[in-house]
């Protein structure tokens, strides 16, 4: 209970000092089917997100660092001699898994967050980002819904809680023939240094709406909303940002009423707060039903959003 508490707190100053937990735009790319082993599934607001107490379905290691490449400068492939791995597994479509610590704890649902603490290199070597460069000790993550390329959600959903890993995806399956700007050259494998903390439960999960409130923000000083801006980034199982409005910075807004917005997603907005940082999936009857939308959703799909909350009038 203890390392329980400890973890909530850690968690805690980690959502109060979030920034931003933004996608980046990517090269969509289609996986082809791979072998999983992993178990896949689908009242009120809460202050803090729960993270789940110690039992043999849940979470936790301890909250040491990676400490093997704690160091961004440090270049993987000339301590590759100090790696020890305990097993080995590729999939179908080509993505290889070497564990360096692997345990027996089950294995992430989609859907579920995920806090995890990772460093992604070049073949070369040359780590080019990480949890650490963006100043979070975790870095908050949904499985299944497309937050980084489709290789981080395959490999993930076959690690269990506690498990450090070093993960090789290819390009096909990571920024494909564009890259990534100056970062990624085009046609490049990634590998993926990863360390699955825990799994957070969510301040919400009822009638089709799952929240994990990442900051709380206050309360606006007029009693009735008129105006809620704020930004969004949307996803689904199949598409990465279906919508983005911080590539933009163009933040929308939604004027409580206003119906060419989910169901699901205006219940959200109508309960918003300044300052309040989300990460919501709706189920299909409270996104986009059987109708889906254009071809940016499919019919009966959930969509997953990360929002932030900048105005309320």
């Amino acid at each position: 209970m203890k390392c329980s508490l400890k973890l909530i707190s850690i968690f805690s100053i980690y959502c109060y000092s979030l920034t931003s937990c933004d996608f980046i735009e990517r090269e969509e790319v289609i996986s082809p089917p791979a072998t999983s082993n992993s178990a896949v599934s689908k009242e009120s607001f809460k202050a803090q997100p729960q993270v789940k107490d110690f039992n043999s379905d849940s979470l936790l290691i301890d909250t040491n660092v990676v400490s093997f490449v704690q160091d961004t400068n440090v270049n993987v492939k000339e301590i590759s001699d100090e790696f020890s791995f305990t097993d080995h597994y590729e999939t179908q479509s080509g993505i290889t898994i070497d564990w360096i610590n692997k345990n027996n704890a089950r294995i992430p649902k989609m859907g579920e967050l995920l806090m995890l603490e990772y460093r992604l290199s070049l073949p070369d070597g040359k780590i080019i980002d990480g949890n650490n460069r963006m100043k979070m000790p975790y870095l908050p993550f949904v499985l299944g819904y497309n937050m980084q390329n489709k290789g981080w959600d395959e490999a993930l959903s076959l690690m269990s809680v506690g498990d450090l890993a070093q993960v090789k995806i290819p390009a096909y399956l990571a920024y494909g023939k564009k890259g990534l700007g100056t970062l990624i050259p085009p046609d490049s494998e990634n590998w993926l240094f990863v360390k699955l903390h825990g799994i957070v439960s969510p301040s919400r999960d009822s009638l089709g709406i799952k929240i994990w409130e990442l900051r709380s923000g206050k309360s606006s000083e007029s009693d009735k909303i008129s105006k809620v801006k704020f930004h969004m980034i949307a996803s689904t199982e199949t598409k990465a940002n279906i919508f983005n409005t911080y590539t933009s910075n163009f933040p929308v807004t939604y004027t409580p009423g206003q119906r060419n917005y989910p169901k699901g997603l205006r219940e959200v907005l109508n309960n918003a707060r300044i300052g309040q940082h989300l990460f919501v999936i709706l189920d299909p009857n409270m996104a986009f039903g059987k109708e889906g939308y254009l071809d940016l959703v499919r019919p009966n799909e959930a969509v997953f959003y990360n929002l932030k909350i900048l105005e309320i009038n």
